[in-house]
């Protein structure tokens, strides 16, 4: 159904036609890139475990197992570590082919949900987001996770308007939850809307698809850890990396020594300690920080501030940021003051909600990195739609005036 549907918004609608040709344009110029230009993919945890499972270590990093990093994505990068270094563009091309894949999809979805005129305009917006075009020559999990995430959307949307949810889709909804295990109370709401309008077996259904999703790794982590590990080892570690500028030197060596002998799961009683010895001393100081690091994920993080001003940060980052953080808060104002559709409503307050809770959990942790944020972003782009639709009631109100 899903390739059927594709096929016939790309034979029946030529802006939607030109809008994935542009899109398959910049995938070969990004394609020719990776071939032609001394481009090294960037690679982090993820492609040392996919490397060390090939080498028959197991799942883990230079200190055993580890549960650092949820199983998804390494695995994803399995065929191409059987590469080696060889491997790394490839695994950067097939990143690249899935986001140009999510281009259609990400308008198909907009338009089951919207119309058809603002799919287009917010394909449009995705495809040239500066920042999700250079991401897939990144090696790490959000590369995966937004073409998963928009995919389940996609799908969900499709089979929502034939009044089912296939227990395939409902299993799709929670490997985006386990690649990217913030984003798993945003799954869980998503399934709740598109499934239990339809099934009175739905919550079995839903239970069901979690169980088997979930279930083999996290027997896999109380096998090996000894441990209830559902998800990640890292919570206090991400706290902790949060603090480091403010936490006294002595600290900080301790924690560097202990990391070099012990692992990732082990680490977190360690990580606890200290954390929540300096929030319960500095409490006013952590408040003070996290209002800041809120600060940070919807502008730019510190680390960039330096060089926000430079060409190649100002456009891939400063002003997509600003840009959509001013229209998130135009739609907001919208919502709360004209309203919308509740067909379209639901939608838009399930991206509002994930958007803040996303940022609250970064806002207590960490927001240190500019690719924190580029899970969610797309969500922005859809939050467009009421301003969208403002224009274009104001824009049919004058035609309306003019013609009388």
């Amino acid at each position: 159904m899903i390739v059927h549907d594709l096929k016939q918004a790309f034979v029946n609608d030529h802006l939607f036609r030109k809008v994935t040709y542009v899109s398959g344009a910049l995938l070969i110029c990004k394609l020719l890139a990776l071939i032609l230009l001394p481009i090294t993919p960037h690679a982090i945890e993820d492609w040392y475990i996919a490397n060390n499972i090939v080498d028959g270590n197991g799942y883990s990093l230079s200190l055993g197992p580890t549960a650092l990093k949820t199983p998804v994505y390494p695995l994803f990068l399995l065929p191409f570590a059987l590469l080696k270094e060889q491997g790394l563009p490839l695994a950067s091309a097939v990143q690249h082919l899935l986001w140009f894949i999510s281009v259609p999809m990400f308008m198909r979805a907009c338009a089951l949900r919207f119309n058809a005129t603002f799919a287009l305009l917010a394909g449009v917006i995705f495809a040239l987001h500066p920042a999700y075009g250079y991401y897939p020559f990144v090696l790490e999990s959000t590369a995966l996770t937004v073409p998963l995430f928009i995919g389940y959307w996609y799908a969900s949307e499709l089979y929502h308007s034939k009044q089912e949810q296939p227990f395939s889709i409902m299993m799709l909804g929670w490997i985006v939850g386990l690649c990217q295990p913030i984003l798993l109370p945003a799954i869980i709401m998503f399934q709740l809307f598109f499934s239990l309008k339809f099934k009175k077996s739905a919550f079995i259904s839903l239970l069901m698809s979690a169980l088997i999703v979930f279930t083999p790794w996290t027997i896999r982590n109380a096998l090996t850890f000894h441990a209830f590990i559902p998800m990640k080892s890292p919570m206090w570690m991400n706290f902790y990396e949060g603090m480091t500028a403010s936490l006294n030197q002595s600290d900080i060596v301790f924690i560097e020594s202990s990391r070099k002998n012990v692992n990732d799961v082990n680490m977190e009683p360690i990580y606890k300690q200290i954390v929540v010895k300096r929030v319960i001393t500095h409490w006013d100081e952590y408040i003070s920080q996290s209002l800041h690091r809120m600060k940070e994920f919807w502008l730019i993080p510190d680390r960039y501030a330096n060089n926000m001003f430079e060409p190649r940060v100002l456009i891939s980052r400063v002003l997509p940021q600003v840009i959509l953080l001013l229209t998130t808060l135009a739609t907001c104002l919208i919502i709360m003051t004209k309203g919308i559709h509740n067909n379209q409503k639901t939608i838009i307050l399930l991206m509002i909600g994930t958007l803040l809770y996303v940022s609250l959990i970064y806002a207590m942790t960490q927001a240190a990195n500019i690719r924190f944020k580029m899970d969610i972003e797309w969500l922005q782009i859809v939050l467009l739609y009421p301003i969208f639709q403002v224009f274009t009631e104001h824009h049919k109100a004058k035609g309306t005036t003019s013609g009388k």
